[in-house]
């Protein structure tokens, strides 16, 4: 199956704003493939501020660095992944959709064309 996974990261330096989302993706992508999932797409959105205070493990974040995933997995491996991902305190906010069959190619055409007018 086909899924969508909508990250925020945390920023923790404002020298390097992208660290904690490429070591978020990097973890997330290495739990797909061990699990014979495949990875579509990774979509760096960039650091945006948040539309309110958020607040995770008793750290406020006001800005955060997000990102789309799209792969294709199990939905054990999409379980393991939304619960990893809910432990993980770099991640501040994340949500997992799964893509319907009949929409696969409209939804990658539509971030695709998202993107290119930024």
């Amino acid at each position: 199956m086909l899924y969508e996974l909508v990250g925020i990261a945390r920023i923790t330096s404002g020298e390097v704003l992208n660290n904690e989302a490429k070591a978020v993706v990097s973890t997330i992508g290495k739990l797909i493939l061990q699990n014979r999932g495949v990875i579509r797409k990774i979509y760096n959105l960039g650091v945006r501020p948040l539309p309110r205070i958020l607040t995770k493990q008793q750290e406020k974040h006001f800005r955060g660095s997000h990102f789309i995933m799209l792969f294709d997995s199990s939905n054990s491996v999409s379980n393991e992944i939304l619960r990893s991902l809910r432990n993980d305190p770099r991640i501040i906010r994340s949500n997992l959709f799964r893509v319907p069959d009949d929409k696969k190619l409209n939804v990658l055409g539509a971030i695709d064309r998202v993107n290119s007018k930024n």
